[in-house]
């Protein structure tokens, strides 16, 4: 069956999510283009509500709300991708040297991995981000860091469980190249699973970069982020409800994306 045919025949939750999350990547993409405000810039007086002008009213500047909230998104959602990308690529790395080599190399590897796994990581994170300062590069570093060994540990099982099929111990007693079997046998066969589990991870990500930047360890003022916005804000929340509420719900609206896309890849992989 085709990849659309399957996309149609999922439910109508999951097909919002993945159509969510490639409209977040564009817009987020392009929030340089489509912001009709200067997001650093005072437009108009401070706290208006929202209106036709200004979607999101304004902030206590007087900035528009809706291009800062746009320009906190691109801020917070292409690092996520960008950390799940990183920790993608070297966590599936490890786990198919481990998985593949297998004796004393899975063995080390693995404690490595279990070293890695048994440390609190957004603790971790906050230290790494703390130590090395504030700002969007070293929170990538620390999610990176503490982000790949799930993936390693995803990888080496798939790959483990597929050293037993057939199909490999029949191209191993070919004489065919390791390197190639690894690649065209093993690697493969934990896409799935691998994409999944990234698709779904993007959503803790983005609240680790929330986070962050809440606790003031993200880009220094007057960058536009997400958490950062809603921390400054919080005691405007009984009064300019707007100011606090928006930002927050930006990233809620993503996460929620981010869910509803890795449910929507598990059911059309399911079913292919």
């Amino acid at each position: 069956m085709s990849g659309l045919g399957l996309f149609t025949r999922t439910r109508w939750a999951d097909r919002a999510g993945l159509l969510s999350v490639l409209t977040i990547t564009l817009m987020t993409l392009a929030a340089g283009v489509i912001t009709p405000f200067d997001p650093q810039s005072r437009v108009a007086a401070a706290y208006l509500a929202p209106s036709a002008a200004h979607w999101f009213g304004t902030d206590e500047i007087g900035r528009d709300l809706f291009s800062r909230v746009l320009q906190g998104a691109q801020l917070t959602w292409l690092p996520a991708v960008t950390v799940i990308g990183l920790a993608l690529f070297f966590g599936a790395a490890v786990g198919l040297v481990s998985g593949a080599l297998g004796g004393w190399v899975d063995l080390t590897l693995q404690r490595v991995v279990d070293l890695f796994l048994v440390l609190p990581p957004m603790l971790i994170a906050l230290t790494v981000v703390a130590v090395l300062g504030p700002g969007i590069v070293n929170t990538v570093i620390a999610l990176v860091i503490f982000w790949w060994p799930w993936y390693a540990r995803i990888t080496r099982d798939e790959v483990r469980r597929l050293k037993g099929r057939p199909h490999f111990e029949a191209a191993q007693l070919g004489g065919i190249d390791p390197f190639c079997l690894w690649f065209r046998y093993l690697l493969p066969g934990a896409v799935p699973a691998l994409v999944v589990a990234a698709t779904l991870d993007v959503a803790n990500v983005v609240l680790a970069m929330a986070l962050m930047s809440f606790l003031g360890l993200g880009q220094p003022a007057p960058a536009a982020e997400l958490g950062a916005m809603t921390a400054r804000s919080l005691e405007s929340l009984t009064v300019y409800w707007w100011l606090p509420i928006l930002p927050a719900a930006a990233v809620w609206l993503m996460c929620l994306s981010a869910n509803l896309a890795g449910d929507g890849l598990r059911s059309v992989l399911r079913g292919a």
